[in-house]
């Protein structure tokens, strides 16, 4: 007996609709110039660094040693001082613009504004310099480029989820498995 396409159609669905997120649709963006003065991300022009393949944002805390004598000898650490950095990686485009500001941000040690942006629209801002730019000419495969873009002061939170502008969670409870977002001021 074989099955109808009305009878595939009627499969069920999974009740849990939460989905992971696509890696190839998170986006590098740079700004090229400034728009406004008002002093939010609206503020800039930006351009699409062409020839992704992948451009992790990466966020650290330094650990400072907080043992002391009673600690029942084990070691105890507290974070330290934030930072991040972006490892982008993607192949040489000729011409693309995106690619030609970082270059040059590089070569003059400029600071960039760039923002990343996810798949459901969400972006994070931040300043960076552009402390590494490689580019790997391969006579056996496309040649490509890596940078390092290392930020300068605190890169923001995801907007649109419940976080303020300045990075913290502002009033939030996240329940991320039921992907349901709950305000409450009284946290």
């Amino acid at each position: 007996m074989a099955i109808t396409d009305t009878e595939l159609q009627k499969l069920p669905e999974n009740p849990d609709k939460s989905i992971a997120s696509v890696g190839k649709d998170t986006l590098l963006y740079v700004a090229k110039e400034k728009t406004g003065s008002a002093g939010t991300d609206a503020d800039y022009s930006y351009v699409l660094v062409g020839g992704q393949r992948n451009s992790p944002v990466n966020s650290s805390a330094n650990s400072i040693d907080a043992s002391h004598k009673t600690s029942g000898g084990w070691g105890s650490n507290i974070p330290g001082i934030k930072s991040w950095n972006i490892a982008y990686s993607g192949l040489q485009i000729m011409g693309d613009d995106g690619l030609a500001i970082l270059e040059y941000a590089y070569r003059e040690s400029k600071q960039v504004h760039v923002k990343v942006v996810y798949p459901d629209k969400s972006y994070q801002t931040g300043w960076a310099y552009v402390t590494q730019f490689n580019k790997d000419n391969s006579h056996t495969a496309v040649a490509t480029v890596s940078v390092t873009l290392t930020g300068q002061g605190e890169i923001s939170a995801h907007d649109g989820h419940g976080y303020d502008h300045d990075g913290f969670l502002g009033n939030v409870r996240h329940v991320i498995h039921a992907r349901t977002y709950v305000h409450d001021n009284d946290l």
